[in-house]
């Protein structure tokens, strides 16, 4: 039997709920009320992450009567920890290496998340679980609605999602790449501007990194480029060129490694 500890978000038709379940905190994701279309979105929700199975995926535990029953995994959101400000360039590293390892997998597996944003990564520490499939496609399943097309965060979005194109890993590749430079900078990329951007107004600047985050700024500039085939080919090769930078030398002088 779900109990219910305390309201997480109450957000639209979706309530999040923190529930005690088989003697061990859970967390809950339900309907607050009949609705058709999200009713078959949490069923999709369910059948994608119901195959994903890796470290840095927040699992799903069981279905029971409509609701989706996931591990409780301590820590905050990613959206949280950045509500102080820009974090330093070896955390928001270790951070986006996990999100990538997750969404690797995810796209081995036929799943593009399609929603990868600081909300939907937990963090502890230094260590990440991208969460929240809700707006995944899955290659192997029929696609829902058409309604589907538009869904996503602007912020965080693909300009070829924000016009309606759904069918590449490369948007989340896109995605990593939005919520690294906003871990290095303390802000989404071109801010305000952000919906001139995906509708293609190429004159909106892109604020430069600066300081001890410049050495990422190839690969983030890589990562959001307008034309997917300009971008890393997947998450696993963004992934290596994020290590590639953050790697210190074999050997400092005086033989001692430099941080990272």
């Amino acid at each position: 039997m779900l109990m219910t500890v305390r309201v997480l978000s109450d957000h639209g038709p979706v309530r999040v709920e923190l529930a005690r379940w088989q003697d061990r905190l859970v967390v809950v994701k339900r309907l607050r009320g009949f609705n058709p279309v999200f009713s078959q979105r949490l069923e999709r929700e369910a059948a994608v992450v119901s195959k994903l199975r890796h470290d840095n995926i927040v699992p799903l535990l069981e279905v029971r009567d409509g609701s989706l029953v996931y591990a409780y995994c301590p820590g905050v959101s990613l959206e949280e920890a950045l509500e102080r400000g820009p974090l330093r360039p070896r955390r928001s590293v270790r951070i986006i290496v996990d999100v990538l390892a997750a969404l690797a997998y995810a796209h081995q597996q036929g799943v593009i998340h399609l929603d990868v944003k600081p909300g939907n990564i937990l963090v502890k520490g230094e260590s990440a679980l991208i969460t929240d499939f809700g707006f995944a496609k899955d290659l192997g399943l029929t696609a829902i609605t058409a309604q589907d097309m538009l869904l996503g965060t602007p912020s965080y979005m693909a300009p070829e999602q924000f016009q309606g194109v759904r069918t590449d890993h490369r948007s989340d590749v896109y995605g990593a790449g939005a919520v690294l430079y906003h871990m290095l900078t303390g802000a989404p990329p071109y801010g305000s501007q952000v919906v001139r951007f995906l509708a293609g107004d190429d004159r909106v600047p892109l604020a430069p990194l600066t300081g001890a985050a410049e050495p990422y700024a190839a690969v983030v500039q890589r990562a959001l480029a307008r034309d997917p085939d300009a971008r890393f080919a997947d998450a696993a090769e963004m992934r290596e060129a994020v290590l590639a930078v953050s790697a210190p030398p074999v050997e400092a002088r005086g033989g001692v490694p430099e941080q990272a």
